[in-house]
Protein backbone atom coordinates (compact mmCIF):
# COMPACT_ATOMS: atom_id res chain seq x y z
CA UNK A 1 0.00 0.00 0.00
CA UNK A 2 2.90 2.05 0.89
CA UNK A 3 4.41 1.27 -2.45
CA UNK A 4 1.66 1.98 -4.42
CA UNK A 5 1.08 5.40 -2.68
CA UNK A 6 5.10 6.68 -3.42
CA UNK A 7 4.65 5.60 -7.10
CA UNK A 8 1.26 6.77 -7.50
CA UNK A 9 2.26 10.17 -5.95
CA UNK A 10 5.56 10.36 -8.09
CA UNK A 11 3.21 9.82 -11.64
CA UNK A 12 0.93 12.52 -10.54
CA UNK A 13 3.21 14.69 -9.87
CA UNK A 14 4.61 13.91 -13.55
CA UNK A 15 1.77 14.69 -14.91
CA UNK A 16 0.88 18.05 -13.14
CA UNK A 17 4.43 19.45 -13.83
CA UNK A 18 4.30 22.23 -16.72
CA UNK A 19 6.52 21.82 -19.91
CA UNK A 20 8.95 24.41 -20.80
CA UNK A 21 7.11 27.27 -21.97
CA UNK A 22 7.71 27.81 -26.05
CA UNK A 23 7.41 30.78 -28.12
CA UNK A 24 4.40 30.60 -30.16
CA UNK A 25 4.83 31.22 -33.87
CA UNK A 26 3.93 33.97 -35.10
CA UNK A 27 1.89 34.50 -38.45
CA UNK A 28 3.16 36.53 -41.27
CA UNK A 29 2.33 36.90 -44.87
CA UNK A 30 1.68 34.01 -47.50
CA UNK A 31 0.96 31.43 -44.53
CA UNK A 32 -2.02 29.51 -45.20
CA UNK A 33 -4.15 28.79 -42.33
CA UNK A 34 -7.21 26.18 -41.50
CA UNK A 35 -9.97 28.22 -39.79
CA UNK A 36 -12.69 26.14 -37.84
CA UNK A 37 -15.47 27.31 -36.45
CA UNK A 38 -17.44 24.79 -34.91
CA UNK A 39 -20.64 23.53 -36.34
CA UNK A 40 -20.63 25.69 -39.33
CA UNK A 41 -19.32 24.60 -42.22
CA UNK A 42 -20.02 27.82 -44.32
CA UNK A 43 -17.74 30.03 -42.27
CA UNK A 44 -14.84 27.46 -41.79
CA UNK A 45 -12.44 28.60 -44.58
CA UNK A 46 -8.69 27.74 -46.14
CA UNK A 47 -7.10 30.91 -46.28
CA UNK A 48 -3.76 32.91 -46.96
CA UNK A 49 -2.34 35.76 -45.62
CA UNK A 50 -1.84 38.62 -48.26
CA UNK A 51 1.08 40.47 -48.41
CA UNK A 52 -0.52 43.38 -46.04
CA UNK A 53 -0.83 40.98 -43.49
CA UNK A 54 -4.62 40.71 -43.48
CA UNK A 55 -7.33 37.59 -44.34
CA UNK A 56 -10.73 37.83 -45.71
CA UNK A 57 -13.76 36.03 -44.49
CA UNK A 58 -17.13 35.82 -44.72
CA UNK A 59 -19.56 38.50 -42.61
CA UNK A 60 -16.64 40.03 -41.26
CA UNK A 61 -14.68 40.38 -44.13
CA UNK A 62 -10.62 41.87 -43.64
CA UNK A 63 -9.08 40.88 -40.50
CA UNK A 64 -5.69 41.63 -39.96
CA UNK A 65 -3.34 38.41 -39.05
CA UNK A 66 0.09 39.54 -39.56
CA UNK A 67 2.08 39.04 -36.10
CA UNK A 68 -0.37 37.06 -33.99
CA UNK A 69 -0.09 33.64 -32.97
CA UNK A 70 -3.24 30.96 -33.78
CA UNK A 71 -4.65 31.33 -30.79
CA UNK A 72 -4.54 34.99 -30.76
CA UNK A 73 -6.08 35.23 -34.04
CA UNK A 74 -8.76 32.46 -33.02
CA UNK A 75 -9.84 34.98 -30.12
CA UNK A 76 -10.20 37.88 -32.77
CA UNK A 77 -12.66 35.92 -35.00
CA UNK A 78 -14.59 34.42 -32.37
CA UNK A 79 -15.27 38.37 -31.13
CA UNK A 80 -15.75 39.35 -34.89
CA UNK A 81 -18.36 36.82 -35.19
CA UNK A 82 -19.92 36.95 -32.25
CA UNK A 83 -22.24 39.84 -33.72
CA UNK A 84 -23.63 36.60 -36.25
CA UNK A 85 -23.09 33.37 -34.50
CA UNK A 86 -24.00 32.36 -30.64
CA UNK A 87 -20.92 31.79 -28.72
CA UNK A 88 -19.01 31.15 -31.79
CA UNK A 89 -15.87 28.56 -31.52
CA UNK A 90 -13.24 29.05 -33.81
CA UNK A 91 -9.53 27.29 -33.73
CA UNK A 92 -6.74 28.47 -36.48
CA UNK A 93 -4.32 25.98 -37.61
CA UNK A 94 -1.00 27.22 -39.61
CA UNK A 95 -1.41 24.25 -42.46
CA UNK A 96 1.20 26.27 -44.59
CA UNK A 97 3.74 28.36 -43.15
CA UNK A 98 6.03 29.63 -46.56
CA UNK A 99 9.60 29.96 -46.68
CA UNK A 100 10.60 33.49 -45.81
CA UNK A 101 13.86 35.20 -44.75
CA UNK A 102 15.62 36.61 -41.48
CA UNK A 103 18.46 38.77 -41.41
CA UNK A 104 21.82 38.67 -39.35
CA UNK A 105 24.43 41.26 -39.19
CA UNK A 106 27.00 42.67 -36.45
CA UNK A 107 29.25 40.48 -34.88
CA UNK A 108 28.39 37.24 -36.62
CA UNK A 109 28.45 35.88 -40.12
CA UNK A 110 26.46 39.10 -41.75
CA UNK A 111 23.73 37.71 -44.16
CA UNK A 112 20.24 36.41 -45.63
CA UNK A 113 18.86 33.20 -44.17
CA UNK A 114 15.96 31.51 -45.91
CA UNK A 115 14.22 29.26 -43.94
CA UNK A 116 10.89 27.14 -44.03
CA UNK A 117 9.98 26.45 -40.72
CA UNK A 118 10.52 28.95 -37.55
CA UNK A 119 13.17 29.32 -35.95
CA UNK A 120 14.73 30.74 -32.62
CA UNK A 121 17.51 33.48 -32.16
CA UNK A 122 19.91 31.13 -30.67
CA UNK A 123 18.92 28.66 -33.75
CA UNK A 124 20.12 31.30 -36.17
CA UNK A 125 23.08 31.62 -34.09
CA UNK A 126 24.05 28.53 -34.30
CA UNK A 127 22.82 28.25 -38.19
CA UNK A 128 25.19 31.46 -38.71
CA UNK A 129 28.46 29.69 -37.29
CA UNK A 130 28.01 31.34 -33.99
CA UNK A 131 29.11 35.04 -32.97
CA UNK A 132 32.42 36.54 -33.27
CA UNK A 133 35.12 36.75 -30.28
CA UNK A 134 34.60 39.85 -29.17
CA UNK A 135 30.62 39.30 -29.91
CA UNK A 136 28.31 41.00 -26.83
CA UNK A 137 26.22 38.17 -26.75
CA UNK A 138 24.18 40.12 -24.09
CA UNK A 139 23.26 43.36 -25.97
CA UNK A 140 22.04 41.27 -28.90
CA UNK A 141 18.86 42.50 -30.61
CA UNK A 142 16.34 41.59 -33.38
CA UNK A 143 14.84 44.35 -35.52
CA UNK A 144 11.50 44.54 -35.89
CA UNK A 145 9.63 47.06 -38.36
CA UNK A 146 10.42 49.82 -36.39
CA UNK A 147 10.83 48.01 -32.96
CA UNK A 148 13.71 46.86 -31.46
CA UNK A 149 14.22 43.93 -29.39
CA UNK A 150 16.36 42.99 -26.63
CA UNK A 151 17.86 40.02 -26.71
CA UNK A 152 20.02 38.63 -24.19
CA UNK A 153 22.35 35.46 -25.93
CA UNK A 154 24.91 35.61 -23.20
CA UNK A 155 22.42 33.24 -20.73
CA UNK A 156 23.72 29.42 -20.97
CA UNK A 157 20.43 27.28 -22.96
CA UNK A 158 18.59 25.36 -20.83
CA UNK A 159 15.42 23.28 -20.80
CA UNK A 160 13.48 26.72 -19.75
CA UNK A 161 15.17 30.00 -20.96
CA UNK A 162 14.38 33.08 -19.32
CA UNK A 163 11.90 35.57 -21.50
CA UNK A 164 14.00 37.39 -23.94
CA UNK A 165 16.49 35.23 -24.01
CA UNK A 166 15.72 32.85 -26.70
CA UNK A 167 12.59 34.59 -28.79
CA UNK A 168 10.85 32.89 -32.03
CA UNK A 169 11.89 34.87 -34.95
CA UNK A 170 9.16 36.23 -37.63
CA UNK A 171 9.87 36.88 -40.99
CA UNK A 172 11.90 39.79 -42.06
CA UNK A 173 13.84 39.62 -38.53
CA UNK A 174 17.08 40.76 -38.60
CA UNK A 175 18.95 39.30 -35.58
CA UNK A 176 21.77 42.01 -34.85
CA UNK A 177 24.65 41.34 -32.00
CA UNK A 178 26.72 44.26 -31.00
CA UNK A 179 30.62 44.13 -30.64
CA UNK A 180 31.29 44.17 -26.94
CA UNK A 181 31.44 47.86 -25.37
CA UNK A 182 34.30 49.57 -26.13
CA UNK A 183 33.49 53.21 -25.25
CA UNK A 184 34.71 52.69 -21.91
CA UNK A 185 37.80 51.36 -22.74
CA UNK A 186 39.36 53.61 -25.82
CA UNK A 187 40.46 57.20 -26.47
CA UNK A 188 39.58 58.94 -29.71
CA UNK A 189 41.87 61.19 -31.27
CA UNK A 190 40.93 62.95 -34.17
CA UNK A 191 41.92 66.53 -36.03
CA UNK A 192 45.01 67.46 -37.21
CA UNK A 193 47.75 64.18 -36.12
CA UNK A 194 49.20 61.83 -38.41
CA UNK A 195 46.82 58.99 -37.27
CA UNK A 196 43.44 59.75 -36.22
CA UNK A 197 42.56 56.51 -34.59
CA UNK A 198 40.72 55.08 -31.40
CA UNK A 199 43.21 54.16 -28.41
CA UNK A 200 43.13 51.23 -26.39
CA UNK A 201 42.81 53.03 -22.82
CA UNK A 202 44.95 52.44 -19.99
CA UNK A 203 44.69 53.24 -17.01
CA UNK A 204 47.06 56.59 -16.23
CA UNK A 205 47.14 57.16 -19.59
CA UNK A 206 47.85 61.59 -20.17
CA UNK A 207 47.29 63.29 -22.82
CA UNK A 208 51.08 63.42 -24.32
CA UNK A 209 50.35 59.62 -24.34
CA UNK A 210 47.34 59.80 -26.65
CA UNK A 211 49.24 62.65 -28.45
CA UNK A 212 51.84 60.84 -29.57
CA UNK A 213 49.94 57.73 -29.96
CA UNK A 214 48.11 58.97 -32.87
CA UNK A 215 51.61 60.04 -34.56
CA UNK A 216 51.71 63.38 -33.09
CA UNK A 217 50.32 66.51 -34.98
CA UNK A 218 50.51 67.74 -38.54
CA UNK A 219 52.03 70.95 -39.84
CA UNK A 220 48.97 72.23 -39.67
CA UNK A 221 47.80 71.32 -36.20
CA UNK A 222 46.87 74.17 -33.94
CA UNK A 223 47.59 72.58 -31.14
CA UNK A 224 47.58 75.52 -29.08
CA UNK A 225 43.72 75.19 -28.78
CA UNK A 226 43.60 71.44 -28.23
CA UNK A 227 40.59 70.74 -26.49
CA UNK A 228 39.36 67.41 -25.10
CA UNK A 229 35.41 66.67 -24.97
CA UNK A 230 34.91 64.37 -21.87
CA UNK A 231 30.96 62.59 -21.51
CA UNK A 232 30.20 63.04 -17.80
CA UNK A 233 27.87 61.02 -15.83
CA UNK A 234 24.64 62.42 -16.43
CA UNK A 235 25.65 62.50 -20.35
CA UNK A 236 26.46 66.03 -20.91
CA UNK A 237 29.34 66.83 -23.06
CA UNK A 238 31.90 69.22 -21.72
CA UNK A 239 35.16 70.54 -23.64
CA UNK A 240 38.37 70.99 -21.53
CA UNK A 241 40.79 73.02 -23.48
CA UNK A 242 44.78 72.29 -23.23
CA UNK A 243 47.86 73.73 -24.89
CA UNK A 244 50.14 70.78 -26.63
CA UNK A 245 52.24 73.20 -27.96
CA UNK A 246 53.63 74.70 -24.29
CA UNK A 247 53.47 71.06 -22.95
CA UNK A 248 55.72 70.11 -25.43
CA UNK A 249 57.96 73.84 -25.96
CA UNK A 250 58.61 74.44 -22.18
CA UNK A 251 57.85 70.89 -20.62
CA UNK A 252 55.01 71.80 -18.74
CA UNK A 253 53.85 69.09 -17.33
CA UNK A 254 51.22 69.87 -15.05
CA UNK A 255 49.11 70.95 -18.51
CA UNK A 256 49.87 66.96 -19.53
CA UNK A 257 46.26 65.91 -17.77
CA UNK A 258 45.24 62.78 -17.24
CA UNK A 259 43.08 61.48 -19.91
CA UNK A 260 39.53 59.44 -18.84
CA UNK A 261 38.23 56.47 -20.73
CA UNK A 262 35.72 57.84 -23.36
CA UNK A 263 37.56 60.75 -23.81
CA UNK A 264 37.97 62.26 -27.51
CA UNK A 265 41.09 64.64 -28.11
CA UNK A 266 40.50 66.88 -31.07
CA UNK A 267 43.35 68.52 -32.29
CA UNK A 268 42.27 71.77 -34.37
CA UNK A 269 43.45 73.19 -37.80
CA UNK A 270 45.53 76.64 -37.84
CA UNK A 271 43.31 77.51 -40.59
CA UNK A 272 39.73 76.59 -39.47
CA UNK A 273 37.69 78.71 -42.24
CA UNK A 274 39.26 75.77 -45.27
CA UNK A 275 38.26 72.54 -42.84
CA UNK A 276 35.28 71.26 -41.88
CA UNK A 277 36.15 68.47 -38.76
CA UNK A 278 33.59 65.26 -38.58
CA UNK A 279 34.27 63.26 -35.06
CA UNK A 280 32.21 61.38 -32.44
CA UNK A 281 30.41 57.63 -33.95
CA UNK A 282 31.43 57.62 -37.34
CA UNK A 283 33.71 55.12 -38.99
CA UNK A 284 36.38 57.57 -39.85
CA UNK A 285 36.49 61.00 -38.27
CA UNK A 286 38.13 62.97 -40.02
CA UNK A 287 39.04 66.76 -41.61
CA UNK A 288 37.53 67.63 -45.10
CA UNK A 289 38.79 70.11 -47.03
CA UNK A 290 35.70 72.83 -47.26
CA UNK A 291 33.73 73.26 -50.50
CA UNK A 292 31.49 75.40 -51.90
CA UNK A 293 27.87 73.01 -51.82
CA UNK A 294 29.48 71.10 -49.05
CA UNK A 295 26.42 69.51 -46.83
CA UNK A 296 26.06 67.25 -43.57
CA UNK A 297 24.85 64.50 -45.71
CA UNK A 298 28.27 65.38 -48.00
CA UNK A 299 30.64 65.01 -45.01
CA UNK A 300 29.03 62.14 -42.92
CA UNK A 301 29.37 60.09 -45.82
CA UNK A 302 33.37 61.14 -46.47
CA UNK A 303 33.80 59.95 -42.97
CA UNK A 304 32.57 56.28 -43.44
CA UNK A 305 28.93 56.66 -42.36
CA UNK A 306 28.08 56.02 -38.79
CA UNK A 307 29.14 53.64 -36.46
CA UNK A 308 26.30 50.89 -34.61
CA UNK A 309 26.41 53.38 -31.41
CA UNK A 310 25.23 56.19 -33.37
CA UNK A 311 22.73 58.47 -32.72
CA UNK A 312 21.94 59.98 -35.71
CA UNK A 313 18.77 61.98 -34.28
CA UNK A 314 21.13 63.95 -32.44
CA UNK A 315 23.59 65.09 -34.88
CA UNK A 316 24.96 68.44 -34.01
CA UNK A 317 26.88 71.01 -36.34
CA UNK A 318 28.78 73.60 -34.04
CA UNK A 319 29.69 76.61 -35.98
CA UNK A 320 31.98 79.75 -34.90
CA UNK A 321 30.50 82.88 -36.26
CA UNK A 322 32.36 86.13 -36.81
CA UNK A 323 32.74 87.30 -33.94
CA UNK A 324 34.06 83.98 -32.27
CA UNK A 325 30.58 82.98 -30.88
CA UNK A 326 30.06 79.54 -31.19
CA UNK A 327 26.35 77.71 -31.93
CA UNK A 328 24.83 74.44 -31.86
CA UNK A 329 22.61 73.36 -34.77
CA UNK A 330 20.38 69.84 -33.90
CA UNK A 331 19.87 68.23 -36.61
CA UNK A 332 18.03 64.72 -37.50
CA UNK A 333 20.11 63.09 -39.62
CA UNK A 334 17.91 60.13 -39.58
CA UNK A 335 14.92 61.63 -41.27
CA UNK A 336 17.13 62.59 -44.28
CA UNK A 337 18.39 58.90 -44.58
CA UNK A 338 15.27 57.22 -43.77
CA UNK A 339 13.20 59.51 -45.97
CA UNK A 340 15.47 60.70 -48.06
CA UNK A 341 13.84 64.76 -46.53
CA UNK A 342 16.96 66.43 -48.45
CA UNK A 343 15.43 69.83 -46.79
CA UNK A 344 16.85 69.04 -43.92
CA UNK A 345 20.43 68.26 -45.34
CA UNK A 346 22.01 71.39 -43.78
CA UNK A 347 24.64 73.27 -45.78
CA UNK A 348 28.16 73.69 -44.21
CA UNK A 349 30.47 75.93 -43.69
CA UNK A 350 33.59 76.74 -43.33
CA UNK A 351 35.59 75.70 -39.82
CA UNK A 352 32.07 73.70 -38.87
CA UNK A 353 32.24 70.03 -36.59
CA UNK A 354 30.29 67.99 -37.57
CA UNK A 355 29.07 66.20 -33.69
CA UNK A 356 27.84 62.84 -34.15
CA UNK A 357 26.82 61.85 -30.67
CA UNK A 358 26.33 58.08 -29.23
Amino acid sequence: MRRWFSWGLLALLLVVTPAPAQEEYLIGGGDTLQINVWKNAELSQIVVVRPDGQITLPLIRDVKAQGLSAMQLGQVLAEKLSSFVNAPNVTVTVSGPVSFRVYTQGAIANGVHSLSAPITARQLLARAGGAVADADLARAYILRGEARIPVDLSIAPRAQNPPGTNPLLAPGDILAIPVREVALGRVLVVGEVAQPHALPYVEGMTLLDAYLGAGGGTAAADLKNTRIARRGATGETTEIPVDIDELLKRAALEKNIVIAPGDIVIVPFKRPKERILVVGEVRAPRTIAFREGLTLLDAFVEAGGGTEYADLDAVKVVRTDVDGKKQELGVDLARILKKADLSKNLPLSPGDIVMVPR
